[in-house]
């Protein structure tokens, strides 16, 4: 299909960026596309948050299947592609068509090639400074970066509600059960949904107006997540979420979000910061000023 965008496409302004083919990576798009999540249309925000969940559609589908797919005309992915500085769609396909060639390593693999394949024998002490410095960089990335203002609304969310239902899996799975725990002890009403046990969706429909749902997702984004997200969202509950950014699809269907960096430089994407936000939370709902 032509990327000559239609007729009533919007030009794109003057101060845009033009990216010339081949010079930009898909981590570095990918980091331009959260950036700038927020200032997009919606129609664009739909196409920026698909690219971001399933990037292999984005390479292997032709632009009018990617459209269907989307509900969007083609000419809305043009105006997406010209938003980030392309000069049509095909050039930004070539970005994730590229990820593909060049392929994403799995955490095996990466777990080989950057911790255990080096020159002679294993050094356990480097290992564990360098570990140790992952996680010291994921909570100073929380303590620069992280929105206060959101910090206190979650608080409030949390301090007024009747009872607290916690969704995680994946790598979010320990930090929803640290959640749950923290709260148990606090001696507040909580649950962590059973999505192992296929009861997540009837737990979710007795969530009542009093009750919140706390949600934790990074990439990949769960499914299942996903989904209790959007059936909490539209049934009008109240629903807080710990996620990467804006451009996160639990990010549309909730009532206040807190963003915790999602990337790292170890194979293993530490969570000792969206551990430490945790601490936050349940530390602060706990506060009680000393009375002389």
């Amino acid at each position: 299909m032509s990327d000559q965008p239609a007729s009533n496409t919007s030009p794109i302004s003057a101060d845009d960026l033009v990216i010339s083919p081949g010079t930009e990576t898909f981590d570095g798009l990918r980091q331009r596309i959260r950036d700038r999540f927020a200032t997009l249309s919606p129609h664009l925000q739909r196409i920026a948050r698909a690219s971001l969940e399933e990037p292999n559609g984005f390479a292997l589908n032709t632009t009018a299947t990617i459209a269907a797919d989307l509900e969007i005309q083609p000419s809305t992915l043009i105006r997406f592609a010209k938003e980030l500085g392309y000069s049509g769609f095909s050039d930004l396909q070539r970005v994730f068509r590229q990820r593909l060639i060049e392929g994403e390593p799995t955490v095996r693999e990466r777990v080989y090639s950057e911790e255990t394949a080096r020159p002679g024998p294993l050094n356990v002490r480097d290992l564990l400074q360098t570990c140790v410095a992952a996680h010291v960089a994921a909570l100073n990335d929380l303590l620069t970066h992280c929105d206060t203002d959101s910090l206190a609304k979650a608080v409030d969310m949390l301090r007024q509600a009747r009872h607290v239902y916690i969704a995680g899996l994946r790598r979010s799975r320990p930090i929803a059960a640290y959640l749950a725990y923290a709260l148990t002890r606090s001696e507040r009403a909580s649950s962590l949904l059973d999505f192992a046990g296929g009861m997540a969706g009837p737990q979710i429909a007795t969530i009542g107006p009093d009750d919140i749902l706390v949600a934790i997702a990074f990439p990949p984004y769960s499914g299942p997540v996903v989904d209790i997200v959007l059936d909490a969202y539209v049934s009008g509950r109240k629903v807080l979420v710990v996620t990467d950014g804006p451009a996160s699809p639990l990010a549309s269907n909730s009532h206040v979000q807190i963003y915790v960096d999602a990337g790292a430089a170890s194979a293993f994407q530490p969570i000792s910061g969206a551990i430490g936000l945790v601490q936050t939370l349940v530390t602060a709902l706990n506060w009680a000023p000393k009375t002389d």
